[in-house]
């Protein structure tokens, strides 16, 4: 069990440190365009591919859309009097504690963890959680709702092409499929570079703030993945998809956002970097609960 948690959590951690190092060693890449290209050709063509391909039914991939929905209700309501507690401004640590990195992290944790079957049953829950942080999320730090940004989310097309094909039952042409899948495989290792190459950057800010916030993440996001995997009934390979996205640290682009719109960036900063470095640590203890509590 240690070796197969050390084969999973190991590569995360290598390609994580090896972005850290490329930023250390001076050898700079443009985040902003490898940024452009993960969200809106990479990540759409790996969940074009993966749904198309996978032999899941919708209703069992619908599953995992759903517990994402029922996570982000419950993490927004402990999330409320949690912050008016702290006398911090809702919109902004509303959305830091209910988007959390549905993709840089979790995505090829699944994809270790439970192979193709375990990135399949990831999509869906990535969809929601990556369509409402693109949207509600900006509105939340930003003050402003991007409807334009909600129908046109490359995801939500790519999701949308992939269930006309699965109902209407179409045969895609190999050469395309060949195609969405070489573009979608470099949206594994590339979120992970990318996310390793911003560490070192982040301002830590509100060192206290940021704790606070980071712990509550991970307190908020696993104890509502709980409660949706018993509600929902879920076990095996779902559940485990359900726990780890529902564990992950608070996403960057809330950071990206709030330097954009000039909302307490050093703060939010900070809480990005001690809730991510919290959880690279605690991914290999994670690995193994999850692996444990819900074996396929």
């Amino acid at each position: 069990m240690f070796l197969d948690i050390l084969d999973i959590t190991v590569p995360v951690l290598l390609i994580l440190g090896l972005g850290s190092a490329l930023y250390i060693l001076k050898i700079h890449f443009e985040s902003k365009t490898i940024g452009i290209l993960i969200i809106k050709i990479a990540t759409p063509c790996l969940t074009f591919t993966t749904l198309v391909k996978t032999d899941f039914t919708l209703a069992e991939l619908s599953q995992s859309g759903l517990a994402a929905l029922l996570v982000m209700a419950l993490v927004a309501a402990f999330s409320f009097l949690f912050i008016r507690l702290q006398g911090d401004r809702l919109g902004p640590y509303m959305s830091c504690l209910l988007h959390p990195n549905s993709g840089n992290l979790p995505l090829p944790l699944c994809l270790l963890a439970f192979g193709e079957a375990g990135l399949a049953l990831a999509f869906p829950y990535f969809v929601v959680i990556s369509v409402s942080q693109n949207t509600f999320g900006y509105a939340m730090i930003a003050g402003k709702l991007k409807w334009k940004e909600l129908l046109f989310h490359p995801i939500v097309i790519s999701v949308t092409a992939a269930l006309i094909v699965k109902i209407a039952d179409v045969s895609i042409p190999e050469m395309i499929l060949t195609t969405t899948s070489y573009l979608g495989y470099t949206a594994i290792p590339l979120p992970l570079l990318l996310l390793g190459y911003a560490l070192p950057q982040i301002s830590a800010g509100n060192l206290k703030k940021g704790i606070i916030y980071a712990f509550a993440r991970l307190l908020f996001g696993s104890l509502a993945g709980l409660s949706a995997i018993y509600v929902l009934g879920l076990s095996g390979m779902i559940a485990g998809v359900v726990m780890i996205m529902a564990c992950m640290p608070v996403a960057l682009l809330n950071f990206i956002i709030a330097v954009e719109r000039d909302v307490e960036p050093d703060t939010i900063g900070g809480t990005v970097i001690i809730s991510s470095l919290m959880m690279i640590t605690l991914i290999p203890v994670l690995v193994w609960l999850v692996l444990w509590a819900f074996p396929v």
